[in-house]
């Protein structure tokens, strides 16, 4: 254990699956889940240390490779947690689970936050690779956040909107891991009967577990949908690829775009699986399947 100073400790060699959905992946060189007030010193010492930072929330929509990260890594679902309503926003720090975040809004009677309740992910996280639903009346990230502020490396902290950062299907450039999301403040505009907000995000609940592979660890969705075409799922459903399996890893045979861990599976496995079904499909349909997961090593 390092102590940076008297507030911040570092762990050293975190075995990183345990934080991760698809339970894969090696050892952080450091780690740590910090207090709000610990991230301004926290970025700025690696920053001047040349130590490369990785920021991971509940770990859904990565895949950590085996051999671990070299980095800084801080874990934000368990310390950054936050949600609590100022006049006409919701504000939530980055690791606020976004299913909590759709139902404090619920709760409170306002709508257009029942989509959240589908992403396992946390706010940070969503914000920065746009997070949101394509099927099932379809939202994003975009459309619901009036602004957010980061922590830069040298430790200052900006308020920014999504106007101030390149935003596009699923990706902003926050994603370049050089600012760290701190919070976000969500607008509440549709004012509802909490009754029928319940009902809807309820309706969105069910959806998700009618159509997607819950029993086992998953990342969520593997690729990106197809611009002009159609979901991922259905050509790699097309391409008779549902149940393929190399090493642990599997093709879900509920939802095509899901890859399954079946017990031991390795970053190896999942990303021969991954180059396995684009391949396929491009020889088949002409189409690059774009990962949605993002890569981490």
């Amino acid at each position: 254990m390092k102590k940076i100073d008297s507030s911040i400790q570092l762990l050293q060699e975190v075995l990183l699956a345990d934080y991760t959905t698809w339970k894969v992946g090696g050892t952080a060189r450091w780690f740590i889940e910090p207090k709000a007030d610990q991230m301004p010193d926290l970025m700025e010492w690696a920053n001047t240390q040349g130590i490369k930072s990785y920021f991971i929330g509940r770990g859904s929509n990565i895949l950590i490779d085996d051999e671990g990260l070299p980095g800084l890594v801080i874990v934000t679902c368990n310390s950054l947690t936050e949600i609590c309503r100022e006049n006409n926003l919701i504000v939530a720090e980055s690791g606020a689970f976004l299913p909590h975040v759709s139902k404090f809004a619920a709760k409170h009677g306002f709508a257009g936050f029942e989509f959240l309740i589908g992403i396992p992910g946390t706010v940070g996280g969503a914000l920065a690779m746009n997070a949101g639903l394509t099927v099932f009346r379809p939202r994003e990230m975009v459309s619901v956040v009036e602004n957010f502020d980061v922590l830069n490396a040298d430790g200052s902290v900006e308020t920014l909107t999504m106007q101030d950062i390149n935003v596009g299907y699923r990706r902003t450039d926050l994603l370049n891991g050089e600012r760290f999301v701190l919070r976000v403040r969500f607008r509440l505009e549709e004012e509802e009967d909490p009754a029928v907000v319940r009902r809807n995000t309820f309706e969105h609940l069910a959806e998700r577990k009618r159509k997607q592979p819950l029993d086992k660890p998953t990342a969520g969705s593997t690729f990106k949908s197809v611009p002009g075409g159609k979901g991922a799922g259905w050509y790699i459903d097309q391409a008779g690829l549902k149940g393929l399996q190399i090493g642990k890893a599997r093709v879900s045979s509920v939802h095509a775009n899901w890859i399954e861990n079946l017990g031991g599976a390795t970053a190896k496995d999942i990303r021969q699986l991954i180059a396995h079904i684009q391949s396929k499909v491009e020889i088949q349909f002409g189409i690059h399947l774009s990962p949605e997961v993002h890569f981490l090593e």
